[in-house]
This record gives structure tokens, C-alpha cells and sequence, in this order.
């Protein structure tokens, strides 16, 4: 049963923004009440969802970059300067596609890694600063561009820096957000993703109608818009608390709860299960172990990242990097007439689709949303596949309006909700290193897609067009299995429960309906080590 805040430490005289005294009650089970998310809500946790977006500007950038090269590669002027003719056909080589899409791969690999060093040592506020620098460097070098390999270079220092942001922002927020609320906060991460791919898109299209390199550029240099805002407000941001207690700073991560979360917060009871999370993550590791970058893959710790990076690479194997980020490009090869402005209208259903997302992943739950969302989009491929195998003018409609549809309900539910798994799922101690990981693996097997699929797609190759489907439902079958078996609910849980449950070695299935035993022992350990600090 999740613990709500009435059923905390009950709280006396406090010092330093914290209680010093904590009477425990005994643990009286009781029925798990599902969350209930109302506008009342949204209202009295403004507060919060206005930090939630400011550290969610970099994920823009991540959004942009997804659509960018789809987008360009139906830009004649792009085309002009970085392409070639081929069979009559003006397009850029698969060759240097992949040249460019390694550019994403290697700057957020290589940033997924080093954000869990950098966060670690210096905390989460001074990495930001650090990459909307380094992302900021990386546009202006693609903008003054004249090779693919220039391009690369400036590509490959951006993504580095976006991808500190990308890989931190979840993190981050799932630190500081209020429990009931945790799942819309993470859940924002992907509206900001869907919003830049939506802004790339426009940008794109309001610069097409010019017949110059600034057709292309233009769209380039939007995008230092996003880390410019957060280099100027990021003096008002709080540290993470989480990051403050591990290093052993208990009134700066109580100031870092009041400040995200307003002076009506209940500091006393986040402060005590944040704590308590800490220190039972510790008990069961040897000391010195216990934030190794190895101890993500052992036992516990190791079921908690599998989950997490089998959640991500879902999405790479039923087809996303296609629907969602070539939707320009394939419209264009499939003859589409004015192929930009139609992926207007997709985007702009996408994100409808993510919004839709924001009341249903605390009342449905991310297990439902998630399993439930891969099984219908895995039908969804198979329809998609089957309809482009007509090769009619009216089965190429249905195709177009069926892509959208599925973007529609891939961001309403695994696009949205796999950040709640990602960032809520690792341990305290762990949950930075984790999700880098998580990057990681799934940046890997995007790579591998986006390297294929050029070759796929191009009218000069295998020109599968809307066939491709056929082999993203090959791969999206068993991870439909993986996740009914393997994926627990944790909606409406904080830490120190999440904590137990695993401990516990529970099924998947049994996460939802588990009544917690030792949280009230938990807690007071929190508090204890609290005032020993």
C-alpha cells in the first residue's frame, strides 16, 4: 500500500526546515487507494510544473535533433549543398545519413555516460550549465557548415550537450517531485521531446519557401533558443536533494524541497523516506560499492536496470525512429504533395496524443499504459504494413493517416510513460548511473536502426516505403512478452516503498496490489540519520 503524507512521521518542533522529533506508529495495512490526478491539482502544483518545464528546455533540443535530418532531407536548398543526383532524383547519399545520424549516436552515447561522472561529482545544476554551453557551441558550428563532415562535427558537439540535459532532466525532477504527482512531472519530459519535434518541423516549413542556405539554417539556429533561456534562469534552480542527502547536506536538500515545491510542502516527510531510501540502498551494499557503476548489474539493482533499459529499447524496436522521426522524409519519397506541411498536422497530433497522456498515467497506471500501448501499436504496425503493400493512391492515404494515428498513441503511452519508469524505477543511490546506462543501451540500438533504415526507405535502395513495418512487428513481438511478464507497477509509490518491493523479489504482477510492511521503520531510520547528520 503506498504510504500517503498523513500517515507519516508525525512531526514536533522543527529546526532547520526539519523535524528533530519523530513518533512512529505501527504499520496498520490498509486498502491501496488509487491516485486521483484532478485540475485542482494542476492548480496547486503550478509551482512545480513551471521547474518541471524550465529543466525540460534541453530535452527540446533532443526533440529538434530527432526531426532534423527527416525534416532537412525534404529542404531542396539542403539537398543542394549536401546532396547528390541520383537516377534523376536529388537526395542525400544513405552514406552520409548515416554519417549524420552517427553524429547523434555518438554525442548522446558518450553524454549518457558522462553525466553520471560529472552529476555525481558536481551535482545536477552545474552539469546543465556546463551543456547548454557545449550545446550551444555545437549549433553555431552547424550553421556555418559547408561539408556533411563539418556538419557532423557541429551535430556531434550539440548532442553532447543536449544529451547531458536529456539524460539528467528525468532524474532530476524525479528527485524533487511531490509523489502524486511524479508521473505527470516525468511524463512532461516527453511532452518537451514532442514540442521540439513540433518546432523543428515548423521552423522547417516557415524557411522552405526560401530558396537559399538559409532554408536550412534557419531551422539550425532556432534551435539555441532552449539552452540561451535555461543558461539565464538556472540561478533560481534548486540542487537535487537526493544528490545534497548522498552527500551528506541534509538542510540544503530540505531548503532544495521547499524551493521546488513551495513553503506549504511537507519537507519533514520527503526529507525522512528520501533518507530512508539512502540508507537501506547502503545496508545492502559493501561500502565503497554501492555507487559503482558494476553495482547497476547486480542483483537487485540489476533487475531494476534491465527493466528500465528493456522499457527504452521497446521503443526502438517498434518502430518509433520511423513514425515519429522520418515522417517528412517518407512522405516526400512516397509522393506526398507538400510532405512538410502534412507532417504538421502528425506532429501536431502527437503532441494532442502526449497531452492526453497527463491524467491517465496516475489513474490508469505506467504498467496498463505501457503494455497495453506496445500491444495495440504492434497491431497497429502490422495494419500500416499490410496497407502499403496496395500501392494505391487511396492505400497511400490510409498510410499517412494510419502513421499519424500510431504517433498519436505512441505518445500517448509508451513515449510518455516510459520516462516515469526510467527515472522513478533505479535506486536512490544508483538512479543517476542507471538511467545513463539506460541511455546508453537504448542510444546503441537506435543507432543500429537509423544506420538501416536509409537503406531501407531510399528509392535508390530497398524502397520498402511503408513495408518497413513488417520487420518493426517482428521485433515488437516479444517485447510486448517481455513487458506483460517482467514491467511492476510502481504508480502512487515513493521511494522507500519502491525500495522494499524489491527487496521483497516480487513478481511484476504483483507490484500493484502489495501492502508495504516497514515503511514506518524505514522513515524513522530516515529521520535518524537525518539528525545524526
Amino acid at each position: 500500500m503506498a504510504s500517503s503524507p498523513a500517515a507519516a512521521p508525525e512531526k514536533e518542533a522543527s529546526k532547520g526546515g526539519f523535524s528533530q522529533h519523530v513518533e512512529v506508529d505501527p504499520p496498520t495495512p490498509q486498502p491501496e487507494t488509487p491516485t486521483k490526478i484532478t485540475f485542482r491539482d494542476f492548480w496547486d502544483n503550478k509551482r512545480v510544473l513551471g521547474y518541471c518545464l524550465f529543466i525540460y528546455l534541453l530535452p527540446i533540443n533532443f526533440g529538434y535533433e530527432l526531426s532534423t535530418v527527416g525534416n532537412l532531407l525534404a529542404v531542396n536548398p539542403f539537398l543542394e549543398r549536401f546532396g547528390e543526383v541520383v537516377d534523376g532524383v536529388l537526395l542525400v547519399s544513405a552514406k552520409n545519413q548515416q554519417i549524420l545520424n552517427a553524429a547523434t549516436t555518438v554525442g548522446l552515447f558518450t553524454s549518457a555516460f558522462t553525466t553520471g561522472l560529472i552529476s555525481d561529482i558536481f551535482g545536477r545544476k552545474k552539469t546543465i550549465i556546463f551543456a547548454c554551453f557545449l550545446c550551444i557551441a555545437g549549433i553555431l558550428t552547424q550553421y556555418f557548415s559547408h561539408t556533411i563532415l563539418q556538419f557532423f562535427g557541429g551535430k556531434l558537439l550539440s548532442c553532447f550537450g543536449f544529451g547531458l540535459g536529456h539524460s539528467l532532466g528525468p532524474v532530476y525532477v524525479a528527485e524533487l517531485a511531490p509523489v502524486k504527482m511524479r508521473g505527470i512531472c516525468l511524463a512532461l519530459v516527453n511532452t518537451m521531446i514532442v514540442v521540439g519535434q513540433w518546432l523543428n518541423s515548423l521552423a522547417v516549413y516557415g524557411s522552405s519557401f526560401r530558396t537559399d542556405d538559409l532554408a536550412w539554417r534557419i531551422p539550425i539556429a532556432t534551435q539555441i533558443i532552449p539552452p540561451g533561456i535555461l543558461l539565464l534562469g538556472l540561478p533560481f534552480l534548486p540542487e537535487s536533494p537526493s544528490w545534497l542527502i548522498i552527500k551528506g547536506k541534509p538542510q540544503e536538500a530540505a531548503a532544495s524541497f521547499r524551493k521546488f515545491n513551495g513553503s506549504d510542502f511537507d519537507v519533514d516527510t520527503a526529507m525522512a523516506t528520501t533518507t530512508a531510501a539512502v540508507v537501506a540502498e547502503k545496508e545492502l551494499a559493501k561500502e565503497g560499492s554501492q555507487t559503482s557503476w558494476l553495482q547497476c548489474f547486480r542483483g537487485i539493482d540489476g533487475r531494476r536496470t534491465l527493466i528500465v533499459c528493456m522499457v527504452y529499447i521497446s521503443q526502438q524496436f517498434i518502430g518509433v525512429n520511423f513514425i515519429a522521426g522520418y515522417l517528412a522524409y517518407y512522405f516526400k519519397l512516397a509522393g506526398v504533395q507538400n510532405a512538410l506541411g502534412v507532417s504538421q498536422a502528425a506532429y501536431a497530433v502527437q503532441l494532442f496524443g502526449n497531452i492526453c497522456s497527463w491524467p491517465l498515467i496516475d489513474r490508469v497506471g505506467r504498467r496498463p499504459m505501457i503494455v497495453g500501448g506496445c500491444m495495440v501499436m504492434t497491431c497497429g504496425l502490422l495494419l500500416i504494413g499490410g496497407i502499403s503493400t496496395i500501392g494505391t493512391k487511396q492505400a497511400l492515404s490510409a498510410t499517412v493517416a494510419f502513421m499519424t494515428l500510431w504517433g498519436y498513441l505512441y505518445q500517448m503511452t509508451m513515449g510518455a510513460v516510459a520516462y516515469a519508469v526510467g527515472a522513478e524505477t533505479p535506486s536512490a543511490t544508483l538512479r543517476q548511473k542507471t538511467y545513463s546506462i539506460n541511455i546508453m543501451t537504448a542510444t546503441a540500438f537506435s543507432c543500429m536502426v537509423l544506420q538501416i533504415m536509409p537503406y531501407l526507405i531510399n528509392t535508390d535502395e530497398a524502397n520498402l516505403g511503408g513495408k518497413i513495418c513488417f520487420i518493426f512487428f517482428g521485433l515488437s513481438v516479444p517485447m510486448c512478452i517481455y513487458l506483460y511478464f517482467c514491467l511492476p507497477e510502481l504508480k502512487g509509490r515513493n521511494y522507500a516503498e519502491i525500495q522494499e518491493m524489491f527487496q521483497a523479489k516480487l513478481q511484476a504482477r504483483k507490484f500493484k496490489t502489495y501492502v508495504c510492511q516497514n515503511i514506518e521503520e524505514m522513515e524513522a531510520s530516515g529521520v535518524k540519520a537525518i539528525m545524526e547528520a
